[in-house]
């Protein structure tokens, strides 16, 4: 019998986890954005750590990035529509109502809006980085 060697462990895995992270990423981003960082940590944690196990020729960090790169855009796309649903249930008067309070100076209904799309586009770009950190990181841990 001839046995045949598994290549591509690490984007497997990554694609793997991209799905349980997109759908993880929407539930705790309900909850909100710190939510989704924190589960983010965890998800490419898991993430790495499995990539790095399945990975032949490229074991340690380097496969935790891959499975970690491969898998955080879904994650992100996953934990932004979760912010997004649960900004829709608040409502954009409510939002402007609270900045207004809190900023001192009265913000439409628009610059709320607005002002929650980017912050949603901030939080993306730190749930990616410290998703694929975090997998790195694991793929590095699981190595030794």
């Amino acid at each position: 019998m001839e046995q045949k060697e598994e290549r591509g462990g690490a984007l497997r895995v990554g694609m793997v986890w991209g799905g349980i992270g997109g759908v993880l990423g929407f539930v705790a981003s309900l909850l909100g954005s710190l939510a989704g960082i924190l589960v983010g940590i965890f998800v490419g944690y898991s993430c790495g750590k499995r990539a790095a196990g399945a990975e032949v020729e490229r074991p340690g960090a380097l496969a935790g990035l891959i499975g970690g790169a491969v898998a955080a855009p879904v994650y992100v796309i996953g934990a932004s529509a979760g912010a997004l649903v649960a900004a829709h249930g608040i409502g954009s008067p409510r939002m402007a109502a609270t900045l207004s309070d809190v900023l001192g100076t009265h913000i439409s209904s628009d610059e709320a809006w607005t002002l929650f799309l980017l912050s949603i586009l901030l939080s993306a770009v730190f749930q990616a980085a410290v998703f694929v950190a975090s997998a790195t990181a694991a793929g590095a841990v699981a190595k030794r």
